[in-house]
C-alpha cells in the first residue's frame, strides 16, 4: 500500500500539470493574434496562406464573392492578424472561431445585444452557412439538433435553415470532414460551420529502411499496418491480421498448435533452396522469424513491408524476399496513459477428418475384401448391432479436448515531457493446447523498456530493451505420430477398453492417448532478450548523424522424459531423458549520416549514407540417456555408454559476419516529381574470398498528377493520383554459414568388420566458387484518391527475375559423392496487387470498407538444361519452363468401366486393374504405366489471394469483420489422408469414400474399394489425389462498446472498451475428407488443427 500510495501523488501532479499545460496553451490561441507578413505584390490568397504559414491559424470564408485575386503588398511585424486583414479587405468581417479566422460580407451577430434583450423560449429559425476550410460551400451536408430527428440539409450555395427551441446543440456532419457540433444560446439565429477534411491516409508517416517518410512522397511499394489496425480486430496472433490487410503477403498457417509457427511470403517466392522469408528487422535489429513470433501485438506501433527493390535494396544482400520493419511503440511529450488490455477466450478444433460411422465402416470394409478377393469380414448383425448403440468411437477426436482455454493480458504505461519520454509494457499469453494430458500448453511473457531523452537541443539518446519468455510443454514425441494412428483407426474400436485400459487394435502396439496422458513430456525454455542504444545529433540545421548499437541474446533449453507403457503388450518399451542448449549472441552496429533541406522553396533534398555490421555466434548441444525406469526427471549418477544404457552426444557452433555500407538520395520538386535512388554493398562471410562483396543498387520515381495545375478541374472528382515505378537489385544469402566449404562427419560407428564396429568419415562436396543469388525487380504502381480521399485505390504490377539460384545439379554415379551445390538455375516471378480502402457515413454510422487481392507466379527460366527432381510420396520438379516445385506425377482419365477396357488399356506392369479402378494416360504410347507417363500438373503456390475488412461505429458499438482467402490452390493429399485402407491398414474410411464406384454407381467422385496388393493401381501417384484448396475463411468477427466519455470521467478513466471475438468461426472450401485448406505440411493430414476462438475482451486506459 506505501507503494501505491507513492505512485497515485505522482499521476495526481502528472494529471494537473497537463491541465495546467492545456489551459495555458488554450491561453495563447486565444491571445497570440498577431503575425509577421513580408511580402510584395501577391494575391490576397498568398497572402492569407503566408499567415497561416506563420501562425497557428487557418482561414476560411463564409461568402465567396469576397476577392482573393487582387495583388497586394504587406509588411508588417508582429501586428495584429485582423487589422491587417481589414487593411487589405475593407468592409469584410473578421470572426475568431477556435482555430480559424472566418471571413464574411455579412456583420457579425452582436453578442451584447442578444445576452441584453434575453427572448422567452420559443421556436425560431436557425439558418447559416457550412464553409469547407478554402470557404468554399459544403453542398448537402446534414444539421441535425443532436438527440432529435429535426435536421436539414445545405443547399448548393451552403446554406441552411433548420427551426428549434430553447438552448439547441446542432450537429453537422458529411462523408469525408469530421463531425462537428455547436451550442446555441436561447436566442441564437445565426451559426456558421467550417467543416475540415479528414485526415488524409496518403499523408501518414511509412517507415522505410533506416528512415521515415510522408507516404504521399513514396515512390516505392510499402504495405503499412499501424497500432489501431491491431486493436480494431485483436487476434491471439498479430501475424494472422497481415494477410487480409495488406497486398501480396501470404501468410501460411502451419497449424494451430500452441507456439506453432507460421510462414509468411512476400510476393510469392523468388529461390529454389535458399529460403524464401522475408527479412525482418525490429527497431532496428534484423531478426529471423522467431522473433518476430515474439513480439506482442500490443507493444506494435506499426509494421511495414517492403515490398519491391527499391524499398528494400537498402537491406542489401537479404532483401530479395522482401523486408518486415517493426518499430515499437515510444512515449510521447505531454501525455501519461495506463493501458490494459485483457482477452480470455475458449479454443476449438475447427476441422477433423470426417471418419465414417461403425457401421458404416463395417459395410464398406465387406465390401473392400470381396472386391480384393478376400471374405467379408463383418456379419449383418454385427453390423445392426453397431448401429444400434454399439462402437463407434472416432480415435481423433478423443484425443482433443471439447475446449481448450487462452488468456493474454498487456499493461503498459507511456509518458513523457519536452525531454524525456518512454513507454514501458510487461505482456503474459497463455495458450493451453487442444491434446488431452497434463497440462500441455504455451506460456509467454514479454517485458519491454523503451525510453528516449533529449539530453540537448540537438542530442538524443534512446534506448530500446525487451525479453521474452516462452515455457511450452508438449508431449515427448512427435506430433505426426500421434495423428497418424488417429487417422487411419477405424471407429469400430473404443481408444479406451472398459476397464480403463489402453487399447491396442488393429494389429497396433501403441495408443496415441496414452502416449499423450502418460508417455512423458518435452518442455522448452527459450528466452529472447535484445536492445538498442541509439544517439542522434543534430550538427547543423538538417545535417543529422545518427549511431546505433544492438545486441540480442537467445539461450533456449529442451528436457525431454519420455516414459516407457506400463502395459506388456505395448511397443513403447524405452524410458530416456534427454536434454539441449542453443545460445546465440547477435551485435550490430550501424552509423548514419543524414542531410535534409529545401533549396529556392520547392527543390527537396534528402541524402543519407551509413556504415553497418552485424556478427553472430551460436552453439548448440544435445544429450540423450536411455534409463532403466522413469522415476527420476534427471540424468542421475555418472553412466559409461553401453548396449544396455546407450548414450548419444552431439553438437555444433558457427560464427558469421556481414559488413555493409549503403547511401540514398531523395529529391523531390514542388511534392509533384519524385526520385529516389539507394546503393548498397554488403561484404559477407558466408561466402568464400573472392565472392564475399555484392553490390546492390535500386532507383524509383514518382509523378503526383494531382498536385499540378491543369489538375484543379479533374480534383474534385479524382483529389490524388500519383504514378510510380522502380527498379532494382537485391540478393539472397541465406545459405548456411559454410556451405563453400568441404564438412567432415565422423561417425563412430560407421561400419562393421567380423561383429566390430569401427568409426568412419564422410566427407561432403563443395563448390567454393558460389555466390550470391541476385533479384532484378521492377514495379510500376499507380495510387488514386476519391471523394477527397476517403476513398483509395493502389495497383501495383512487378516483373523480378532470379539468377544464380542455388541448387543441386545431377552428378554421373561415378562420382561417389552428392552433388555440390551450384549457381545454376534463374527464375522469373510476376505478380499484380490490388488494394481499396473506403471510409463514409449513413446518418450517425460510420464505415470503413477496405480489401485487396493479389496474385504471383512464377516460371524457371534456365536448370542449365537439367531437370531436377525431389520427393517420394509427394514427387516435385523444377524444369525449365514451369513453376517452381512442380507436380510431377501420372494424369488420371477417369475410371475404367469394365473388366475388358482395364485388361486392354495400358496399366501398370506390376497389377491387372479392373472396373472402377483409376485409368492413366499413357504419355509416351508404349502400353505401360510408369514413371515415364508422368505429367507436369500444377503446384502448390496460392493464386489470387485476397483479403477484405469491413468496419461498422455508431453511438460506441462497433462490429468488425475479417475475410481472408485463396482463389486457386492445388494441394496433393497423399496417404491415410485420401486413400481407404492405405497400406492395407483397417482404415482409414473418410465420408468420401462413400461416392465410390460400383456397377450401379459408374459416375462415382473415388474408385472401387480394395485393399492390400489389389489397391496398387489405385495407389499410384496421380493428379487424382491432387485436391482444389481454395477457401475462403472468416478470419474474425467482433462487436464492441466503448464507454462515454461523460461517464468514464466520473471514474477517472480515459477510455474504456469491451467486446466479444470470434477468431476462425467459419471457413468454405471444397477440400475433401474434412482436411483444412489452410493446412500446409507434407499432405498426409498428420497435422495439429486450426483453432476457432470464442473470447472476451476488455481495454482501460487511465
Amino acid at each position: 500500500m506505501k507503494g501505491i500510495s507513492n505512485i497515485l501523488p505522482s499521476f495526481t501532479r502528472i494529471g494537473l500539470s497537463i491541465i495546467c499545460a492545456l489551459c495555458i496553451t488554450s491561453n495563447v490561441f486565444a491571445q497570440d493574434r498577431k503575425a509577421n507578413v513580408n511580402v510584395k505584390d501577391v494575391t490576397v490568397k498568398e497572402l492569407l496562406r503566408a499567415i497561416e504559414a506563420g501562425s497557428t491559424y487557418t482561414f476560411a470564408y463564409v461568402d465567396t464573392d469576397i476577392d482573393l485575386t487582387r495583388k497586394v503588398t504587406v509588411s508588417a511585424t508582429n501586428k495584429d492578424i485582423e487589422t491587417i486583414i481589414k487593411e487589405v479587405l475593407p468592409g469584410v468581417n473578421v470572426e475568431f472561431k477556435d482555430q480559424k479566422i472566418l471571413l464574411s460580407n455579412k456583420p457579425a451577430a452582436s453578442k451584447s445585444s442578444v445576452q441584453s434583450a434575453p427572448q422567452p423560449v420559443a421556436q425560431r429559425t436557425v439558418t447559416g452557412k457550412i464553409v469547407d476550410k478554402d470557404g468554399q460551400p459544403v453542398i448537402g451536408a446534414m444539421v441535425i439538433e443532436k438527440g432529435t430527428q429535426n435536421g436539414a440539409s445545405t443547399d448548393i450555395d451552403g446554406n441552411y435553415s433548420l427551426k428549434v427551441k430553447g438552448a439547441a446543440t446542432l450537429e453537422v456532419s458529411l462523408i469525408g470532414y469530421n463531425t462537428i457540433t455547436s451550442a446555441l444560446t436561447e436566442n441564437q439565429t445565426k451559426e456558421h460551420f467550417i467543416l475540415e477534411e479528414e485526415a488524409i491516409k496518403l499523408d501518414d508517416v511509412v517507415v522505410i529502411g533506416y528512415g521515415v517518410q510522408n507516404k504521399r512522397d513514396v515512390t516505392t511499394s510499402v504495405a503499412s499496418i499501424k497500432a489501431e489496425d491491431f486493436a480494431n480486430a485483436p487476434t491471439t496472433d498479430f501475424r494472422e491480421s497481415m494477410a487480409a490487410k495488406m497486398p501480396g503477403v501470404q501468410v501460411l498457417n502451419l497449424g494451430g498448435q500452441p507456439d506453432g509457427n507460421v510462414t509468411v511470403r512476400v510476393r510469392g517466392i523468388q529461390s529454389a533452396t535458399s529460403g524464401n522469408d522475408p527479412l525482418y528487422v525490429i527497431d532496428g535489429i534484423p531478426c529471423d522469424s522467431r522473433a518476430f513470433a515474439n513480439l506482442d501485438g500490443n507493444d506494435i506501433e506499426s509494421l511495414e513491408v517492403l515490398k519491391d527493390a527499391s524499398a528494400a535494396a537498402i537491406y542489401g544482400s537479404r532483401a530479395s524476399n522482401g523486408v518486415i520493419l517493426v518499430t515499437t511503440s515510444k512515449g510521447s511529450e505531454g501525455k501519461s496513459e495506463v493501458n490494459y488490455n485483457m482477452t480470455y477466450g475458449l479454443q476449438q478444433a475447427t476441422k477433423l477428418p470426417t471418419v465414417v460411422d461403425s457401421w458404416l465402416y463395417c459395410e464398406l470394409y465387406n465390401e473392400a475384401a470381396v472386391n480384393s478377393g478376400r471374405p467379408a469380414k463383418f456379419t449383418a448383425e454385427e453390423i445392426a448391432n453397431y448401429r444400434n448403440g454399439g462402437t463407434n468411437c472416432k480415435w481423433i477426436n478423443e484425443i482433443y479436448k471439447d475446449y481448450a482455454s487462452q488468456q493474454t493480458h498487456n499493461i503498459s504505461v507511456t509518458g513523457g515531457n519536452q525531454k524525456l519520454s518512454y513507454m514501458a509494457s510487461v505482456g503474459y499469453l497463455k495458450q493451453n493446447s487442444l491434446f488431452k494430458g497434463p497440462n500441455y500448453g504455451y506460456d509467454r511473457y514479454n517485458g519491454r523498456l523503451n525510453v528516449s531523452h533529449k539530453v540537448l537541443d540537438n542530442l538524443t539518446v534512446a534506448i530500446t530493451s525487451q525479453f521474452t519468455r516462452n515455457n511450452i510443454k508438449d508431449h515427448a514425441y512427435w506430433t505426426d505420430w500421434i495423428i497418424e494412428q488417429c487417422n487411419r483407426m477405424p471407429s469400430i474400436y473404443n481408444i479406451k477398453n472398459e476397464d480403463g485400459t489402453y487399447n491396442y487394435p488393429s494389429g497396433s502396439n501403441s495408443n496415441s492417448l496414452e502416449r499423450l496422458e502418460t508417455g512423458g513430456y518435452r518442455r522448452s525454455v527459450n528466452d529472447d532478450m535484445s536492445g538498442t542504444l541509439s544517439a542522434d545529433w543534430t550538427i547543423v540545421k538538417g545535417l543529422k548523424l545518427s549511431l546505433q548499437g544492438g545486441a540480442r541474446y537467445l539461450n533456449n533449453n529442451t528436457h525431454e522424459n519420455r516414459k516407457a507403457s506400463d502395459n506388456p503388450l505395448a511397443g513403447d518399451t524405452e524410458n530416456h531423458i534427454s536434454e539441449s542448449f542453443n545460445r546465440s549472441t547477435k551485435y550490430t552496429a550501424t552509423a548514419m549520416l543524414s542531410y535534409n533541406t529545401t533549396i529556392a522553396e520547392k527543390h527537396n533534398l534528402g541524402a543519407l549514407v551509413g556504415y553497418g555490421y552485424e556478427g553472430e555466434h551460436s552453439n548448440w548441444f544435445s544429450t540423450q540417456r536411455v534409463t532403466d525406469n522413469h522415476d527420476y526427471d534427471v540424468m542421475v549418477g555418472e553412466v559409461t555408454g553401453s548396449d544396455k544404457t546407450p548414450i548419444k552426444n552431439a553438437s555444433n557452433a558457427s560464427d558469421w559476419s556481414l559488413y555493409s555500407v549503403f547511401a540514398r538520395i531523395n529529391y523531390n520538386y514542388d511534392e509533384k516529381y519524385l526520385l529516389e535512388v539507394n546503393l548498397r554493398n554488403d561484404y559477407s562471410s558466408y561466402f568464400a574470398k573472392g565472392n564475399r562483396s555484392g553490390l546492390f543498387p535500386s532507383f524509383s520515381a514518382g509523378w503526383r498528377l494531382s498536385q499540378e495545375d491543369f489538375w484543379e478541374n479533374v480534383r474534385p472528382y479524382v483529389s490524388m493520383m500519383k504514378l510510380r515505378g522502380s527498379w532494382g537489385l537485391v540478393g539472397n544469402n541465406r545459405i548456411g554459414a559454410y556451405q563453400y566449404q568441404q564438412s567432415v562427419t565422423v561417425n563412430p560407428s560407421g561400419m562393421v568388420f567380423d561383429n566390430t564396429s569401427v568409426p568412419t568419415a564422410g566427407f561432403s562436396s563443395a563448390n567454393p566458387g558460389i555466390k550470391w543469388e541476385t533479384t532484378r525487380m521492377t514495379d510500376i504502381g499507380l495510387d488514386l484518391g476519391f471523394l477527397k480521399d476517403n476513398l483509395t485505390l493502389s495497383f501495383d504490377y512487378f516483373n523480378n527475375t532470379t539468377r544464380d539460384i542455388l541448387v543441386n545439379l545431377s552428378v554421373p554415379g561415378i562420382f561417389g559423392n552428392g552433388a555440390p551445390i551450384s549457381n545454376a538455375a534463374k527464375v522469373r516471378t510476376q505478380g499484380w496487387e490490388l488494394a481499396l480502402n473506403y471510409h463514409f457515413k449513413t446518418g450517425i454510422v460510420n464505415h470503413n470498407v477496405s480489401g485487396n487481392v493479389s496474385d504471383s507466379w512464377n516460371k524457371v527460366l534456365s536448370t542449365k538444361g537439367n531437370e531436377l527432381h525431389y520427393g517420394s510420396d509427394v514427387t516435385t520438379i523444377i524444369k525449365e519452363g514451369y513453376p517452381l516445385w512442380s507436380y510431377y506425377t501420372l494424369r488420371s482419365n477417369g475410371f475404367f468401366q469394365s473388366d475388358e477396357e482395364a485388361a486392354s488399356s495400358p496399366h501398370p506392369a506390376e497389377c491387372e486393374p479392373k472396373a472402377g479402378d483409376i485409368k492413366y494416360i499413357d504419355k509416351n504410347n508404349d502400353g505401360v504405366i510408369d514413371d515415364k507417363d508422368r505429367f507436369i500438373v500444377g503446384n502448390d503456390f496460392p493464386r489470387y489471394t485476397f483479403g477484405f475488412n469491413y468496419n461498422l461505429e455508431v453511438k460506441g458499438f462497433w462490429f468488425s469483420m475479417f475475410l481472408q482467402g485463396v482463389g486457386k490452390r492445388s494441394r496433393w493429399m497423399r496417404g491415410e489422408s485420401v486413400e481407404a485402407f492405405h497400406n492395407n491398414n483397417e482404415g482409414p474410411v473418410l465420408d468420401f469414400h462413400v461416392d465410390r464406384w460400383t456397377p450401379s454407381n459408374r459416375n462415382a467422385s473415388y474408385p472401387r474399394l480394395t485393399m492390400g496388393s489389389e489397391s496398387k493401381n489405385n495407389a499410384m501417384k496421380s493428379d487424382f489425389w491432387i485436391q482444389n484448396a481454395a477457401y475462403l475463411r472468416v478470419k474474425n468477427l467482433q462487436v464492441g462498446y466503448s464507454f462515454p466519455e461523460q461517464l468514464l470521467k466520473k471514474i477517472h478513466f480515459k477510455g474504456l472498451q469491451v467486446y466479444l471475438t470470434c477468431e476462425n468461426p467459419f471457413v468454405f472450401t471444397k477440400m475433401k475428407g474434412g482436411w483444412d485448406p489452410e493446412y500446409n505440411a507434407d499432405g498426409s493430414g498428420r497435422a495439429y488443427p486450426v483453432a476457432r476462438v470464442y473470447s472476451v475482451g476488455l481495454n482501460v486506459k487511465f
